[in-house]
């Protein structure tokens, strides 16, 4: 009992204190803790921030997880929709189509309205044609190293939509009767431009190699490979080291544009009734007639 007294009244060994008073009696300043020096604090404060900080993190990277797997979903439910009015527009389309061919009679009409719409690229056309394909310089990677054809020192290069409006330009000029870029038809109202290093086609982004498919006969053919068109391809291959191979296939089938807008129609005769003028599609402006 009495060393357990000893030991909770004085916890402190005797000789901790006779050193401390021997330095007193000497002069010297009392020996510093450590845990009492500024170091310290600064660490202890360090270390709740770091602290601190990883909880953040760590919560905004859950919440990140989080909001990227909702995106994901919203992504999905988006293409689905997306996918179900794709449908439903061929659906309508088709109904419109029947409408078309019900409301001209056989003859002259259902026959020019045949030519009309092969013109615009409303419907699928099929014969034989030039298949042109064009990509980059062999050896290029995906960016950079080669620019597109803005330095004459540069070696190879890469197919920019500029070639593209040139050869399809080339391939109309030669009497094609349709034209189709990677599957997407070409009509009147077609833009070829590009955004950043992406060539789009009317307004869609396309991937590389480009495949310019056309409906032309034998003798059209003849005057684009024998013309501009020709020279043109033969200066990509030559002074550019870009790949232009063209082939002659004997049957080509483009498909029909992707969206074709009825934006004016009137009433066979000159009718003046109301509605014989369809209303312009949103974003249109009517055109003014001549007398």
């Amino acid at each position: 009992m009495s060393l357990l007294t000893e030991t909770m009244e004085r916890p402190l060994d005797p000789s901790y204190a006779a050193a401390a008073a021997a330095r007193q009696a000497r002069g010297e300043a009392p020996r510093r803790r450590p845990w009492n020096t500024p170091v310290v604090g600064v660490v202890a404060v360090l270390t709740g921030v770091l602290f601190a900080t990883s909880g953040l993190a760590f919560a905004r990277a859950e919440e990140g997880r989080t909001d990227r797997a909702d995106l994901i979903a919203r992504i999905e439910r988006r293409q689905q929709e997306a996918d179900a009015a794709a449908t439903h527009n061929a659906a309508l389309e088709a109904q419109l189509r029947a409408l078309e061919s019900g409301a001209v009679a056989s003859g002259p009409q259902g026959t020019r309205l045949e030519e009309v719409r092969a013109a615009a690229g409303a419907t699928a056309v099929e014969g034989p044609g030039l298949r042109i394909t064009l990509d980059d310089a062999p050896g290029l990677g995906p960016v950079g190293g080669g620019g597109p054809r803005g330095d004459a020192a540069e070696e190879g290069g890469r197919i920019v939509y500029r070639d593209l409006q040139q050869v399809t330009n080339e391939l109309w000029a030669s009497g094609a009767e349709g034209v189709a870029i990677n599957g997407h038809r070409l009509t009147s109202t077609t833009a070829i431009r590009f955004a950043g290093d992406a060539v789009l086609v009317g307004f869609r982004p396309l991937a590389r190699p480009y495949v310019i498919d056309a409906i032309m006969g034998r003798a059209e053919q003849a005057r684009f490979t024998g013309g501009a068109g020709g020279r043109y391809l033969d200066e990509l291959r030559t002074a550019y080291s870009l790949v232009a191979d063209v082939r002659a296939p004997s049957s080509l089938t483009l498909p029909p544009a992707d969206t074709t807008q009825l934006r004016y129609a009137r009433l066979p005769g000159g009718g003046g009734a109301p509605g014989a003028t369809s209303a312009p599609s949103p974003g249109t402006t009517p055109e003014k007639e001549n007398g």
